[in-house]
């Protein structure tokens, strides 16, 4: 669910129905100067249902919308040992809310050229290839090996590659809204329509200026904290919307995190090349 793709909140954009989890992916708790726009919560705001707060949430992955990131990706152990490594990642969106992404580590040398491919559509499962360049070849993540973890990370292949669609995927209920770190947000949960799902059930703590998630709590099936994804450093682009340019993903259980700080961030088209089989092995 989740994922990496960065989450970039545009401005507030109704009927918005944007939905895919990555990493990406998302985010959490930052003080934000900017919900002055927002003027508090208006009456129509009090009355949206869970269902049409989502609508709104663009996006909850490492990029939202059509373009490319240079990023740093830190995992760290139970004992505070941490490895570093940079990718980029590219993503295109298309009007009828599919969505593609390619995701390339850079380095370190020993896992240059590993690629993740997702190719994913407005109500359906995406599909995911992985590439080793050890083995030259691809293969298809399909199955229960979605929700298995990617690359020694905290995400899962499902929720970097943002393969799960918590609107049609997920039961929703709005809870009574909170504060994190002292701004007003949407508390929004859900429970999977699928009993084989990892998760029992997800929470998610939703800016009521800019509609980006800022806090995504996963709980397992007993009820207990799995992971938490947060988001800080928001940044506001040139088209007013506000993107995280730092993403955690922590590990209660297994006392782990995984560190994302976007490096570049660079909007617009993409060729279409990069999101094929073919390109994979380039």
């Amino acid at each position: 669910m989740t994922c990496i793709s960065i989450a970039r909140s545009r401005p507030a954009a109704r009927g918005h129905t944007g939905g895919r989890w990555w990493v990406a992916s998302v985010l959490s708790a930052v003080t934000l100067g900017l919900l002055a726009a927002a003027g508090g919560a208006s009456a129509a705001a009090a009355e949206l249902s869970a269902a049409e707060i989502l609508d709104r949430v663009a996006g909850t992955g490492v990029l939202s919308g059509s373009g490319q990131a240079r990023l740093e990706l830190v995992t760290e152990n139970r004992r505070g040992q941490q490895r570093a490594y940079r990718l980029q990642i590219y993503r295109a969106e298309g009007p009828d809310g599919s969505d593609r992404q390619l995701l390339e580590y850079l380095e370190p040398a020993d896992v240059r050229g590993t690629k993740l491919l997702s190719l994913g559509q407005p109500d359906g499962e995406a599909q995911i290839w992985l590439y080793l360049p050890a083995l030259g070849r691809e293969r298809r993540v399909a199955g229960a090996d979605v929700q298995q973890s990617f690359m020694g990370t905290d995400f899962t292949y499902e929720e970097i590659a943002g393969g799960a669609t918590y609107k049609t995927d997920y039961a929703s209920e709005r809870l009574p809204d909170a504060e994190l770190d002292g701004q007003p947000v949407y508390v929004v949960r859900l429970v999977p329509k699928d009993p084989s799902s990892r998760y029992g059930s997800v929470q998610m703590w939703i800016d009521q200026a800019t509609f980006v998630p800022r806090r995504i709590d996963f709980y397992d099936k007993r009820g207990e904290l799995e992971k938490r994804l947060s988001a800080d450093d928001l940044r506001q682009g040139d088209d007013g919307g506000w993107m995280p340019h730092l993403i955690t993903m922590a590990n209660a259980k297994a006392q782990t995190r995984t560190i994302v700080r976007v490096l570049e961030y660079q909007p617009g088209q993409v060729p279409e090349e990069y999101f094929t089989v073919r390109y994979l092995r380039r």
